[in-house]
């Protein structure tokens, strides 16, 4: 079973943060908020990066400091994380920062074993050229590719791309429709009621 942790983030503008486990065993998604050793009683296996944007990297070195983690991500996006202009710090904040340490590149349908339950990766380029779904027990971490109520990621930054978007947006709601889509900001919702937002 997985069990789901929303954790707030002191940064302006941060993306949202969840910390998901399974019997003893953690993964954080989109490290926005530091690491906080009081809440994982077990091993933190994986820092799951839905994309490389700077919003959801804020705290990827405190994590993968404490934890040894294995940072994971589409296999398109890797190269995007010490890319200052593709993860956008040169364009939001005028600097040169980026991740510089390990990453392994996922490809569509890659399996990673958490506890009991295993993660599976949907690649969802379009946002960027390599965002990713983390699916897992009924549960969508989608990053900024879909948000509540009917809304979606922006295309315009560097590598976007308008018509990969809505293909990954049809490969979404394509999924059951109790599926819950976490995003990367803002409140959770499901497929059926997404698609309904949509008109579908």
């Amino acid at each position: 079973m997985l069990n789901i942790e929303f954790l707030r983030s002191p940064h302006p503008f941060a993306a949202n943060c969840y910390l998901i486990s399974s019997a003893g065993e953690y993964a954080v998604v989109d490290p926005t908020a530091p690491f906080d050793a009081s809440l994982c009683n077990g091993t933190v296996k994986y820092i799951l990066l839905t994309h490389a944007h700077f919003d959801h990297i804020l705290e990827i070195d405190s994590w993968v400091a404490a934890t040894g983690a294995e940072v994971v991500l589409a296999k398109n996006e890797v190269e995007a994380l010490s890319d200052p202009m593709r993860n956008c710090y040169k364009l939001y904040n005028g600097t040169d920062k980026g991740y510089f340490g390990k990453a392994k590149g996922l490809s569509d349908g890659d399996i990673l074993p958490l506890g009991d339950t295993e993660i599976r990766v949907i690649e969802c380029p379009g946002h960027t050229a390599g965002c990713a779904t983390y699916l897992c027990d009924g549960s969508a971490f989608v990053g900024d590719t879909v948000f509540a109520g009917g809304g979606f990621g922006r295309f315009d930054l560097p590598s976007g791309n308008y018509i990969l978007l809505r293909e990954s947006i049809s490969k979404l709601v394509s999924l059951p429709n109790e599926t819950v889509f976490y995003p990367g900001h803002g409140e959770s919702t499901t497929n059926k009621q997404y698609k309904q937002d949509i008109g579908m």
